[in-house]
């Protein structure tokens, strides 16, 4: 993937009095990339790196600039609120392609006047836990799947409609998990993703 470098559009260029951080890069091939946007009072990108555009984009070519079909991928992670005063801080997944993302949001300016100033950003990167449940527990990609929505707070109804199957499916694949895991309870299957494969919830 290419280097991180800013949006040309809301770049702003450095001046004699102003030098242009220089960040830290991770060391190594492997190192993980994380996509960053930041958003102003409104919620609108006033930037967004490289990374974040590759990763809503994938597997089509990425775009340059925040097109519609980014700034609604962008809102199905932040909502339909009308301004940063409802932003949710909250961590959660989501899917672009074949690849699951773990997906942060924080609020850097809750008491913004508005303007072009960023008041909230975002964070997405590769999750590694749909790997590491197939290692440990050997899941089908949609027990993954309805692990990861389990994690996330959401119902059994909530979780038929994110994954377009009824919720008596849902169910049967969360049987199935805790069946694998060596669990009786949903708390159980959290135990296990938070503490690891020794966690009993007895």
């Amino acid at each position: 993937m290419s280097s991180e470098k800013p949006l040309s559009r809301f770049h702003q260029p450095a001046t004699k009095d102003s030098v242009a951080p220089k960040w830290p890069r991770a060391k190594g091939a492997n190192a993980a990339r994380v996509g960053l946007i930041l958003l102003d009072s409104s919620l609108k990108p006033t930037y967004c790196n490289s990374e974040a555009f590759t990763i809503f984009a994938y597997p089509n070519q990425p775009a340059k600039t925040p097109n519609a079909e980014f700034s609604r991928s962008v809102r199905s992670i932040v909502g339909k609120k009308p301004g940063v005063d409802d932003f949710p801080t909250t961590t959660t997944h989501f899917v672009s392609g074949r690849r699951r993302y773990l997906c942060r949001t924080f609020v850097l300016e809750p008491e913004s006047n508005g303007g072009s100033k960023p008041t909230a950003a975002i964070t997405v990167e590769r999750d590694s836990v749909p790997l590491d449940l197939v290692a440990r527990f050997q899941l089908t990609d949609r027990e993954i799947e309805a692990v990861l929505h389990l994690a996330d707070g959401l119902t059994s109804k909530e979780i038929a409609q994110r994954m377009n199957i009824s919720p008596n499916t849902v169910k049967t694949f969360l049987r199935l998990v805790m069946i694998k895991m060596g669990v009786t309870t949903r708390s159980g299957v959290i135990g296990k993703l938070v503490h690891g494969p020794h966690f009993r919830d007895e």
